[in-house]
């Protein structure tokens, strides 16, 4: 019986696992949209509740829209918050992604300091199915706190920060890595709850255009 439960700790709790097994988180999650990301998460999709972290090498990769499957799921009545995003949201592209422009709440503050605090609000309110928040530099103190107020909630909590403090301790469930691709991105997972995956996820994001199978004839006067 003992060994058993050493084999399967996950039989005892379910927040016991292996450090070579992914977690069975104790917060629901929601499908990426993305069957090759899921597979590689705990609870196959983005832990609902909980601060997870995508470090980007520039804004404007694709990084909204690599949520937004889990963004047509998660409580569509609900508002949307933009927290110091580094351009305006463009209402014209949300329509497209078939997302209510309504849903959205720009918040534009000027510092760091305020973008967090106005993070903070919307997460202790519990009012967003998403709260997404661009800012750095963030002290490991401001993500704990980001991290405890998420588990409060039931929103997906995203905090944006550039590629070059994937070596920095973080409070983040979640961290990840986006590099652009040609019609996608590259995903690499730096952190999660389970054993390590070296090897980086390729997403598709845009559909590839085919060559039309026949082409119009050229008009052209027949050769005699």
């Amino acid at each position: 019986m003992a060994s058993a439960a050493l084999r399967h700790p996950e039989r005892i709790h379910p927040a016991l696992w292996r450090a070579t097994q992914l977690a069975r988180p104790a917060h629901p999650t929601v499908a990426t949209g993305f069957a090759a990301l899921d597979r590689e998460l705990p609870g196959q999709g983005w832990p609902v509740g909980q601060l997870i972290e995508v470090m980007l090498e520039r804004p404007g990769l694709g990084e909204l829209q690599l949520f937004r499957p889990a963004l047509m799921r998660r409580h569509p009545e609900r508002s949307i918050a933009l927290v110091r995003p580094p351009y305006p949201p463009c209402i014209q592209a949300w329509a497209h992604w078939q997302l209510a422009p309504e849903r959205l709440v720009w918040i534009q503050p000027q510092g760091v300091a305020d973008a967090l605090w106005a993070a903070e609000q919307a997460l202790r309110h519990n009012v967003c199915a998403a709260v997404f928040c661009w800012a750095d530099p963030v002290r490991t103190a401001a993500l704990r706190r980001l991290q405890l107020l998420a588990r409060q909630s039931d929103s997906l909590c995203i905090i944006m920060r550039p590629a070059s403090v994937r070596a920095q301790a973080s409070a983040a469930v979640l961290r990840v890595q986006l590099q652009p691709l040609r019609r996608g991105l590259q995903l690499h997972i730096v952190k999660r709850q389970g054993a390590a995956w070296p090897e980086p996820v390729t997403l598709q994001l845009y559909a590839s255009r085919q060559a039309p199978a026949h082409h119009a004839p050229v008009d052209l006067p027949e050769m005699a």
